[in-house]
């Protein structure tokens, strides 16, 4: 039995067109990283919003009923 040999894949045009269409995706990106993150990340900065009202609603109510209960 002969021993088999593996040729070298050829580039298709196909992979040649797919490679140049991302490259031109990518320079014609109007975004900027900073603004990217912000439209990924939105939803995000929400939750940490309300989280952080929600600890301070927390804390307040803490000091009064600490006021409250101790004198």
């Amino acid at each position: 039995m002969a021993k088999k040999v593996r040729r070298p894949r050829r580039r298709s045009r196909t992979n040649e067109n797919a490679a140049a269409i991302i490259e031109d995706q990518a320079s014609s990106k109007s975004l900027t990283a900073q603004e990217e993150f912000e439209a990924e990340y939105a939803y995000v900065l929400k939750d940490l919003r309300w989280v952080f009202i929600l600890a301070a609603i927390m804390f307040a109510l803490l000091i009064a009923l600490n006021l409250f209960l101790t004198t």
